[in-house]
């Protein structure tokens, strides 16, 4: 999802059936942040193909274990950090 927003994909496939390649900005998603809303088995999957964009990735857990660590989440939250973060 974040390839087809940043691309504007809609846009593109009305340009090629129109046959009329207009340049247009795309966005620069490496280095942007990306939150993950419960982080599970599928808030897992989904960081790991933000972090293979390059992006940052925060996570949102209900309750996080002590020695919890994840290779593909920058930071983690649980429902009090939230609050910290707004």
């Amino acid at each position: 999802a974040c390839a087809y927003f940043a691309k504007d994909l809609p846009r593109l496939m009305r340009q090629k059936n129109d046959v009329n390649w207009e340049q247009y900005p795309v966005l620069e998603i490496r280095g942007s942040t990306l939150g993950v809303v419960g982080f599970g088995d599928i808030g897992r999957a989904s960081a790991k193909l933000a972090k293979a964009y390059g992006m940052r990735v925060l996570g949102l857990k209900r309750s996080i274990p002590e020695s919890f660590s994840d290779p593909y989440c920058d930071e983690i939250y649980d429902m009090n950090g939230l609050v910290e973060l707004c």
